[in-house]
């Protein structure tokens, strides 16, 4: 009987940097995080049921929540646009948050402190590491 080793040949795979699974850690906690905001934010939208304004307010976290949690399971394609998108949604987050605290006048120390988590997915993602490791 004759064995055929090409079929038992393991190919071993890329171990992802440190910096691309940390930056996959916090999204992972902010997806969890903004789970558990959207669902206390919907009990009071429910609770308030002839209120329609706040049911619009629940979208935009929403859609940023369900953006997060896609681009986490795509992360492992290790495809170029994943890096970028993942960077270009921290970055229009804290833009956006920062813009609204400027507006209504309540900038201050705990909505930058609020703004850590993003900072740190974009500083991340951009080290050379991460951007090898996206290079595919």
């Amino acid at each position: 009987m004759v064995q055929n080793d090409r079929v038992t040949k393991v190919v071993p795979a890329e171990r992802m940097p440190a910096a691309a699974l940390a930056a996959r850690v916090i999204m992972t906690l902010q997806v969890g995080l903004g789970l558990l905001f959207l669902a206390i934010f919907l009990a009071g939208a429910v609770a308030a049921a002839s209120d329609a304004a706040l049911l619009v307010a629940f979208l935009p976290g929403l859609l940023f929540v369900v953006l997060q949690g896609w681009l986490i399971f795509r992360w492992s394609s290790r495809r170029k646009w994943v890096r970028w998108s993942a960077i270009a949604i921290e970055v229009v987050a804290v833009g956006s948050s920062v813009i609204t605290a400027v507006v209504d006048g309540e900038l201050g120390g705990a909505t930058l402190a609020g703004q850590v988590l993003p900072l740190a997915i974009v500083v991340l993602l951009l080290t050379p590491s991460a951007a090898r490791w996206f290079e595919r």
